[in-house]
């Protein structure tokens, strides 16, 4: 497939979950197919307990960055270590839960460092995760007893993030024009934005904040995290062809 060099920089952008694959074959598989419209794979909570680093190990043989996605959330000495470990791996970026605080936060960073240096790797991204795309402002008040709006919340645990030396947070697309503007400037930040649906394609249906690609790269968004809305097409051709759709709407804004 031959893309354009905007198009080609909108895959660099985009971020395929690794979820629900039972074998190491179906994992290489999905590599390979969606390589040529994919440039970053998120390795969660699923395929790491099923696979643990042989599946970080099968991306990179891709050349492929690989998104560690274990929302680490523990006290500060135990993120630390787990941080320490992500760097021995040579993942491209990790996150964190920013709920767990400005000291944990602080550790997760010291810990990345350190294991980038003792192991010879680049040091990784370190991302905040403020409030999951699955909450909304009802889930927020009513289920999590947590006042305000979604967007508020979302921009207090952005500025803890920021404060805590972190590289950016994960966040929705739709809160991009609410939050960007009031983060500092004065060094690189990164926005991770799931739940994107496609251009002829849904996002899943437990993603309640969801945004097109082109209205996230407009809005501001660094990596944009697109799951069902590629996975959930029934062939391996309209796979490719919902990605590159995906592409294409990305590359009218860059």
């Amino acid at each position: 497939m031959k893309l354009t060099e905007k198009e080609k920089e909108a895959r660099g952008m985009l971020c395929l979950p690794l979820d629900d694959i039972e074998t190491i074959a179906q994992l290489s598989l999905k590599l390979s197919n969606l390589s040529p419209v994919v440039g970053m794979f998120k390795i969660g909570k699923g395929t790491f307990t099923r696979f643990g680093p042989d599946s970080i190990k099968i991306v990179q043989e891709y050349n492929s960055k690989v998104f560690l996605d274990l929302k680490y959330h523990d006290i500060p000495n135990t993120v630390k270590d787990a941080a320490r470990a992500a760097s021995e791996l040579g993942v491209y970026m990790f996150n964190v839960h920013a709920s767990g605080g400005l000291e944990m936060m602080k550790a997760a960073y010291i810990g990345a460092k350190e294991g980038a240096e003792k192991f010879g790797q680049n040091m990784p991204k370190v991302i905040g995760v403020t409030i999951l795309t699955s909450i909304d402002d009802n889930v927020l008040n009513n289920e999590l007893k947590i006042s305000g709006t979604v967007n508020d919340r979302v921009l207090d645990l952005a500025l803890l993030t920021y404060q805590a030396g972190l590289d950016g947070i994960v966040c929705a697309a739709s809160d991009l024009s609410y939050i960007k503007s009031k983060i500092p400037i004065d060094r690189p930040f990164i926005y991770v934005t799931p739940g994107i649906q496609g251009i002829n394609t849904k996002a899943g249906a437990d993603q309640k904040r969801v945004y097109s690609p082109g209205e996230a790269v407009r809005d501001g968004s660094s990596v944009l995290v697109v799951g069902r809305a590629i996975t959930a097409q029934k062939t391996t051709e309209e796979r490719i062809q919902a990605g590159y759709e995906i592409l294409q709407d990305m590359a009218k804004y860059l």
